[in-house]
């Protein structure tokens, strides 16, 4: 009689008790910054948990219906969340009945990447620096709003900020999801907004709009010649996207420990990395206490900036 024939695992399978198939959920939809980032990481992420990790968009709400859904998740780990820093530090402040808690209901992982907000004009709008472009606000009401990919979100709120600074009117024009709000720029229908730099470098580069400024404290890798905020007198505005990756707070200590490891080999191959910077991303550092730190840090300073505004979403 023949031996028993060893069975080698399948991405189909579990290893070693492990999920064989792990869910990756991202908030918005294909082409999106985030989705490119996770169909970037999955292929790490598969290799290093022995999974086949299919990235799934469940957009909407500008990224709540996937961190709501997550929440949900079984202990094994075969649903990750890669969500944005507004969902976790911003909307808390926002949204009456968000149908999650950051804190209570998420175990952070680390970061994948974060992005700067980049401040554009239309072609249509005649300004090449941003402070031809804040006068142009100041002196045209017309030219007084700006779009944003959702409400209630880092971009949003960055308009808020250069609102106050300008010391006139800036009204926002929420759109569902970067797309429309880039088009409407491109087209001369929204005269400003604030996007992710990943959602609009190429047409920078072809001259079809221009990045006045970027938020943060350094320029960013990408775009040496784009000032940063804080360069042209508008210190408030530092404040960075951020993408980043949760389990279900009822995961276990090994199961966090795996996802950890996963989410470090992901920062660090090479091929995701050049994948990111091309794409004008920086490269997180994949630090579950880094994360951690970050949430609370920044969800105090925008829980003052809310109630200093007045905003409510719903």
């Amino acid at each position: 009689m023949g031996g028993l024939a060893l069975l080698r695992p399948t991405l189909s399978m579990a290893f070693d008790g492990q999920p064989g198939v792990v869910r990756l959920l991202v908030g918005f939809p294909p082409g999106a910054t985030g989705d490119r980032i996770a169909r970037a990481a999955a292929p790490v992420l598969g290799d290093d948990l022995h999974a086949n990790v299919i990235v799934e968009n469940k957009s909407g709400a500008g990224g709540q219906l996937a961190v709501g859904y997550a929440k949900t998740g079984p202990a094994d780990g075969s649903v990750l969340l890669q969500t944005i820093g507004s969902s976790m530090v911003i909307y808390p402040h926002t949204y009456r009945n968000l149908p999650y808690d950051p804190f209570k209901d998420f175990i952070p992982i680390g970061t994948a990447a974060t992005a700067p907000i980049a401040f554009v004009s239309a072609p249509t709008v005649n300004a090449k620096t941003l402070k031809e472009a804040v006068a142009l606000i100041r002196a045209n009401p017309q030219l007084g709003f700006y779009g944003s990919p959702a409400s209630g979100s880092v971009f949003h709120f960055s308009g808020v900020l250069l609102q106050r600074a300008m010391g006139c009117d800036f009204s926002h024009v929420a759109y569902r999801g970067s797309a429309p709000a880039l088009a409407d720029v491109l087209s001369g229908q929204v005269p400003f907004a604030f996007l992710a730099p990943s959602d609009i470098l190429d047409h920078h580069r072809a001259g079809k709009l221009r990045i006045l400024a970027v938020t943060g404290t350094s320029r960013a890798s990408q775009l040496p010649d784009v000032p940063v905020f804080p360069e042209e007198g508008y210190k408030e505005l530092v404040s960075r996207e951020w993408f980043s990756y949760f389990l279900t707070r009822n995961a276990s200590a090994a199961t966090v420990d795996r996802y950890k490891a996963a989410v470090h080999h992901v920062v660090t191959d090479e091929k995701v990395r050049s994948s990111l910077l091309n794409a004008g991303l920086e490269i997180g550092d994949g630090d579950a206490a880094t994360l951690a730190e970050t949430m609370k840090r920044e969800y105090a300073q925008w829980q003052q900036v809310v109630s200093e505004i007045g905003f409510v979403a719903d």
